[in-house]
C-alpha cells in the first residue's frame, strides 16, 4: 500500500520479498496480456502489439538491462555524465525529470545493487 501511495521501498525490503517474485507462476509466458501491456508501458515500450511480440520485447529488454547493469556496476556510476545517468534511469522505467542528479545517482545505485542480487526468474 505504501508503494501505491508513492513511497519507494528500501533495498532490504525488496530483497526480503524476492522469493515471492520467482518461480514458474510469474514467468512472462504465463502473465495475463494486460499485465504484459502494463509492464511494457512502465518500461516505455509500445504496448500495442500482439501478446507474443510484447513478451518477446519485454524478455529482450530485461535481458539487455541485466547486461547493462553488470557493465555499469563494473564501470562505476561516477563515469556517467548527467545525460547518461538520466538515460540509464529512463531505460529502467524511472522518469527522472523531477529529480536532481544526486537523486538519480542514488536511485540507480540501489537499482544496480538489487539487479545484481537477483537470479534467474526473479529478475
Amino acid at each position: 500500500f505504501q508503494v501505491q501511495g508513492g513511497a519507494r521501498p528500501h533495498l532490504a525490503q525488496l530483497l526480503a520479498v524476492r522469493s515471492s517474485f520467482s518461480g514458474s507462476l510469474l514467468v512472462l509466458n504465463r502473465l495475463h496480456v494486460d499485465h504484459v501491456r502494463a509492464l511494457s508501458q512502465v518500461l516505455f515500450l509500445t504496448p500495442h502489439l500482439p501478446a507474443f511480440f510484447l513478451r518477446h520485447r519485454l524478455r529482450s529488454h530485461v535481458l539487455e538491462i541485466r547486461h547493462l547493469d553488470r557493465a555499469l556496476l563494473h564501470l562505476g556510476l561516477g563515469q556517467l555524465s548527467e545525460e547518461e545517468l538520466r538515460a540509464a534511469c529512463y531505460l529502467r522505467g524511472l522518469n527522472s525529470t523531477q529529480l536532481g542528479q544526486a537523486e538519480c545517482r542514488a536511485w540507480l545505485e540501489q537499482w544496480l545493487r538489487l539487479s545484481c542480487e537477483l537470479q534467474g526468474t526473479s529478475a
